[in-house]
């Protein structure tokens, strides 16, 4: 057996790809709308073995695959009761429209 030692950044990468192929595998209509993929894109995780997922992740290298929302540090500021109402109505920014079409 083959011990694959993963950066944290690695490990964040796993874990998110992970829990998308675990959600789209469970609920796959709640699992796109929650993280806005396409039913293609969705196939595609849903599809992929756990080898070719570590080897995605491997092979990226220290970089994350995922970017932090733009107003990340602004609902990090608000008060604890006022996030969940700020997430869902603001709108996602252009960049990750443009990326989600992918």
């Amino acid at each position: 057996m083959t011990t694959i030692h993963l950066s944290d950044v690695q490990w964040l990468n796993l874990s998110v790809l992970l829990t998308l192929q675990a959600g789209v595998r469970k609920d796959p209509a709640a699992t796109c709308l929650r993280f806005g993929l396409s039913a293609e894109q969705a196939a595609r995780i849903q599809g992929m073995g756990q080898d070719r997922l570590q080897a995605i992740v491997a092979n990226r290298g220290h970089q994350s695959l995922f970017r932090l929302r733009d107003d990340f540090w602004q609902l990090l500021d608000a008060p604890d009761g006022l996030q969940g109402p700020l997430v869902s109505v603001r709108a996602p920014d252009a960049a990750q429209r443009s990326h989600s079409g992918r």
